[in-house]
């Protein structure tokens, strides 16, 4: 595989490693931490849309530069304006003090369709799906450790106390990332046209709307799994990170797997699967019993649906505009999934259970439809049919 002889991949995916390694410290003790803070189940539920509504601007900014400009320069103002986040979170005295930390992480994802359309320019279209797949295992591996590190600091000396720490990898992260060298600069050096055409966006519509409704399905659980955890099912945040861990582990195992199947039955039949199967690790968070949730907890993890979705778009989209590509499927899936939140904290004031429910219900019928979609288009293998 092109990763294991490409200097510059082996750096973007060891920053990647680190990046991923920081949040996963903290990441699922936000909403707790929001709770701390003061934060209803309704403001929570705002605080999440807010952040989407972020992420879509940042996808936006992502859609205006990436494709224009040097990749480098994208990527690295990307990963320099992010770095401060930990920082200003753990500086917050209320909740509505979060945001400013909040948003600047969402609106810094601008840098990441730059990253998406390098490692898609870097490997051939019948490598693509176990590449991405590379990808998410390795940002899984940082959530392997991290969230029941930053679990048990947190029991230990508080919230704020893992926030620091997260920062410190955010600034490794940064580093490697600006000594990955960019050959290519984007349709500003090839001579492409900034402004897609009718016919460059037509083959994109339908994976993006895949791509969105996966990201959906997965983003309206999201703000309200580790409260659930924590005020249904009784369980201490060094338990909450160490759950968060086996959905890593369920990462690593599971996505590459996903990519390798993607890559020899088809990216659309194996993200079906890869929906069920988040749907039923979902489902089990609200039925199994408490003691098993670590291991139920490896079936519902998010990367393998994540690096599926790019690998669909990253072999559909025209080669001048694949950086944008990726950024207009960001705006897409962040604007439906700041709606998402917002109605999961009206369902989880009404029962904690909802948004659970609404998000199981969301995956499988996205599952459906990809599975008739399969059968009645001419989709087949990445290799045979993406490019």
């Amino acid at each position: 595989m092109a990763v294991r002889t490409d200097r510059n991949l082996q750096l973007t995916f060891g920053s990647l490693f680190f990046w991923s390694f920081g949040i996963g410290l903290y990441d699922s003790l936000i909403p707790i931490y929001a709770r701390q803070l003061g934060a209803s189940p309704v403001e929570l539920g705002t605080l999440f849309t807010l952040r989407h509504l972020a992420l879509a601007a940042g996808f936006l900014t992502g859609w205006i530069l990436t494709d224009r400009f040097s990749r480098r320069t994208v990527i690295a103002a990307s990963w320099i304006s992010s770095t401060p986040v930990p920082l200003l979170l753990a500086a917050a005295p209320s909740y509505g003090w979060l945001l400013p930390g909040l948003l600047l992480y969402e609106f810094g994802y601008f840098g990441l369709p730059a990253v998406h359309a390098y490692i898609t320019r870097r490997v051939p279209p019948s490598e693509l799906a176990s590449t991405f797949g590379v990808m998410g295992t390795i940002s899984s591996s940082g959530f392997v450790i991290a969230p029941s590190v930053g679990g048990f600091v947190a029991d230990q000396w508080g919230i704020r106390a893992t926030l620091l720490i997260g920062a410190v990898f955010y600034v490794l992260s940064t580093l490697l990332m600006l000594r990955v060298r960019h050959e290519d600069a984007g349709a500003a050096a090839t001579g492409a046209s900034p402004v897609p055409t009718r016919a460059d966006l037509r083959p994109l519509w339908t994976p993006m709307w895949i791509y969105a409704g996966a990201t959906l399905a997965i983003l309206i659980t999201n703000p309200f799994l580790s409260p659930y955890l924590r005020e249904v099912r009784g369980m201490s945040l060094s338990e909450i990170g160490f759950q968060s861990s086996m959905v890593a582990v369920g990462g690593v195992t599971l996505t590459i797997l996903a990519g390798r199947m993607g890559d020899r039955f088809g990216i659309v039949p194996t993200l079906a699967a890869a929906l069920l199967l988040f749907a039923l690790g979902i489902l089990l968070v609200a039925v199994a019993p408490v003691a098993l949730l670590p291991v139920f907890a490896i079936v519902r993890t998010r990367s393998p649906l994540f690096n599926l979705g790019h690998a669909l778009i990253g072999a559909r989209a025209p080669g001048a505009m694949v950086g944008r590509a990726f950024a207009m499927a960001g705006v897409l899936s962040a604007l439906l999934a700041s709606v998402g939140s917002l109605v999961g904290g009206y369902a989880y004031e009404v029962n904690p259970v909802l948004p659970l429910a609404i998000s199981v219900g969301v995956a499988i019928a996205m599952a459906a439809a990809l599975l008739a979609w399969s059968t009645t288009s001419t989709v087949r293998p990445a290799a045979d049919t993406m490019g």
